[in-house]
């Protein structure tokens, strides 16, 4: 399934379920993790 979801072959997937790994959201979007980074809205009250 992540290999499907991700994109990334089965050997990266592999390796990366086998160590700890952190990376920030957009290094994860990047990777194929997530598909979308929640950005603060810090244009005060609406």
């Amino acid at each position: 399934v992540y290999v499907q979801r991700t994109g990334n072959p089965l050997w990266v997937v592999s390796e990366d379920m086998e160590r700890d790994v952190f990376m920030s959201a957009t290094e994860a979007q990047a990777h194929g993790i997530v598909d979308l980074v929640a950005v603060e809205n810090t244009g005060g009250l609406v």
